[in-house]
């Protein structure tokens, strides 16, 4: 599991991957499955309210292709919610299989003043959730 801590506004907070990712098969009509869709979950703790412009009104969530570093200027974070996030998860279905993702995440308060991203955490989508591991090979 990933964590990391940052200082937003008055309050630490943290985003944390959850798990690697979560995945279900999709099956066909006949049984075979279709596919497995990928997805990231991401879970954070709320900020410390004191000293703030006022109360938590919810967040945005921003994703970047792309693994995050000290450098993550390099990076082009885009916004994937589509309205004001209230909890505090997030799960992000659109992810592909094989690819890195980079995401932060904003504090919007109750007058719609948004804080700085909060660190980036990465995850890497597995190009096949369902795969056996290594076989287990005894030489005799």
């Amino acid at each position: 599991m990933n964590r990391l801590h940052n200082r937003v506004g008055c309050g630490v907070w943290a985003v944390v991957l959850a798990g690697a990712l979560l995945a279900a098969a999709n099956i066909s009509a006949q049984g075979i499955p279709s596919g497995t869709p990928h997805s990231v979950t991401l879970a954070w703790t709320a900020p410390s309210p004191v000293g703030g412009s006022g109360t938590v009104g919810g967040y945005n969530i921003y994703r970047a292709a792309g693994v995050a570093s000290a450098a993550a200027s390099t990076l082009t974070f885009s916004k994937i919610n589509t309205a004001l996030n209230s909890g505090l998860t997030f799960t992000d279905a659109g992810v592909a299989a094989g690819a890195t993702y980079s995401y932060c995440v904003t504090t919007v308060d109750s007058l719609g003043g948004e804080s700085a991203c909060s660190a980036a955490a990465t995850a890497n989508v597995p190009t096949n959730p369902n795969a056996p591991s290594a076989p287990l090979i005894t030489v005799k």
